[in-house]
């Protein structure tokens, strides 16, 4: 059995959902010069439940971890339940470990969280088997942040890539990430086959998240690889914070997507984000095509 078995829940326990209208007055103009787009996941290319990755959602989700333990058959090798309280406090005790000068935002591997959660409840883990750890991982994820393709998102990837437009990813991400992008976006398609695999960067990998600099300070050294300038990349993101006051430290182009109530982020208290305005504001992906003229 491969890994991708393991994670199935990711895929099985989806569930149709639209977009929830943010009130938000959508910014169009066109931009020129528009050599590559980067795009966020959560809340962008896909709707998501929590509006995020569901390990950092501050919502108890105790009733769910226990749904996700009985799944992957776990629960007899436990001594005691598992809570909400317990897995948020691994994974902010592993970021405040990794953080430094260096490393101002950064990110577990989910996976590694649970394992240890499991080992604090009785299942050491030299014992451990890393394909219930995975299930047991994205079975939670699965339930606690439903997740579907945002509407237009397959019309704009198919545009765009046509238009021989480079395309990749920024998100913060864990290990199921590419393959519900590539199930919800691109049935029977792997994910390079759409984006440029040296464009693509989940913050799970490089244990950095956004909005730090790392991942896109390694995006632009791709894109300079590729003979592409900041300024010639538009990134896409729900996020004022996380998407488009990091994409702009890094000279990129914005756009705002603001689509859906759930995943809107202006952070307007944030002082970082008090004078910051996106190129574009969006309330739905076809939008973009308009902007870029490839409607």
């Amino acid at each position: 059995m491969n890994a991708t078995q393991w994670m199935l829940a990711i895929l099985q326990e989806r569930q149709s959902l639209l977009p929830l209208d943010s009130d938000v007055q959508p910014k169009l103009r066109f931009l020129n010069g528009v050599r590559s787009v980067i795009f966020d996941v959560y809340g962008t290319l896909i709707v998501s439940g929590s509006g995020d990755v569901g390990s950092v959602d501050q919502t108890d989700r105790s009733e769910v971890i226990q749904r996700a333990i009985q799944q992957a058959r776990l629960e007899d090798r436990l001594d005691r339940p598992v809570l909400w309280s317990d897995l948020r406090r691994v994974i902010e005790q592993m970021n405040a470990e990794r953080k430094s000068e260096d490393c101002i935002s950064p990110e577990v591997d989910v996976i590694d969280a649970w394992r240890q959660v499991i080992d604090e409840h009785g299942w050491k883990a030299v014992e451990q088997d890393v394909a219930s750890v995975v299930r047991l991982a994205t079975c939670f994820e699965a339930w606690s942040n439903p997740t579907w393709p945002m509407p237009g998102v397959r019309e704009m990837i198919d545009k765009l890539s046509r238009s021989k437009t480079q395309l990749g990813i920024i998100s913060n991400a864990q290990v199921f990430t590419p393959l519900l992008v590539e199930d919800l976006l691109f049935p029977e398609k792997k994910i390079e086959s759409v984006f440029q695999a040296d464009l693509c960067f989940f913050s799970n990998r490089f244990r950095h998240s956004k909005p730090g600099p790392r991942l896109f300070r390694a995006l632009t050294d791709a894109l300079q690889r590729r003979g592409i300038l900041p300024q010639e990349a538009l990134y896409v993101g729900n996020d004022m914070l996380n998407d488009i006051w990091g994409a702009s430290q890094a000279g990129m182009k914005t756009a705002w997507f603001a689509g859906d109530k759930r995943s809107k982020r202006s952070r307007s208290g944030d002082p970082r984000c008090s004078d910051l305005s996106p190129d574009l504001v969006l309330t739905s992906l076809p939008q973009l095509l308009e902007c870029l003229k490839l409607s």
